[in-house]
């Protein structure tokens, strides 16, 4: 898991460097996007994998899901003139109701259960900004590649025909395809698309710091 992401910072040092080296056009206020300014995050996941794929053995019966959408918060640095990289940190909260036909002494019934999952993940995620391709006022297109470490915790996964708490670890690629839309030269809203397992979609607000842009009318 650390290698992976030494690798993947020295591949964005390596291209920062590559794009300081070469002539390009400045396009200055026409885009947003702000090499060594500090961004930080909030959002909302939507199409929970986790949720949406949760599998039970024989015996078990699926019931309703409920709890919280998941909860996201980002900490991305402006590397480079297209490049930034960020900590990524994720919450998710919710309850599996199922049931168990079970046998007992008594004969036949049927248990109604819940397993209570907890999931924190965090990980870290190069970003490439599409500023040279899209130039549009206000707007930051980016595609954000990286890796997230889960930690889940199950309060009763069934286990045979019993239940018991469970910890796994799960290492999720992220590959997600999105936009930030300045409402201000600090203050923005954006939405993301792709996998990371805890959503598809993703919507949220971010407050950028260390800005020297003036965002034009």
């Amino acid at each position: 898991m650390r290698t992976n992401f030494i690798v993947l910072f020295i591949l964005a040092s390596i291209a920062c460097r590559a794009q300081g080296d070469t002539a390009m056009a400045d396009y200055g206020m026409h885009t947003p996007y702000e090499r060594h300014s500090v961004i930080v995050s909030a959002s909302l996941g939507f199409f929970d994998d986790y949720r949406q794929n949760y599998t039970l053995p024989t015996g078990f019966e699926k019931g309703n899901i409920s709890g919280f959408t998941p909860f996201y918060a980002k900490l991305e640095y402006g590397l480079c003139k297209h490049i930034s990289i960020a900590a990524t940190f994720g919450y998710d909260a919710f309850v599996y109701n199922y049931k168990q036909d079970y046998t007992g002494n008594n004969g036949p019934f049927t248990r109604k259960l819940k397993d209570n999952t907890r999931i924190f993940s965090g990980g870290v995620t190069g970003f490439y900004h599409l500023d040279r391709q899209i130039h549009i006022k206000h707007l930051d297109p980016f595609i954000g590649v990286g890796l997230s470490l889960s930690n889940i915790r199950y309060s009763s996964y069934p286990q045979g025909d019993s239940t018991a708490t469970k910890f796994d670890h799960k290492v999720t690629p992220y590959l997600k395809v999105g936009a930030r839309y300045y409402i201000t030269s600090r203050f923005s809203i954006f939405g993301d698309v792709g996998y990371d397992k805890q959503s598809i979609i993703s919507l949220g607000a971010s407050c950028r710091f260390f800005s020297r842009k003036t965002m034009p009318k």
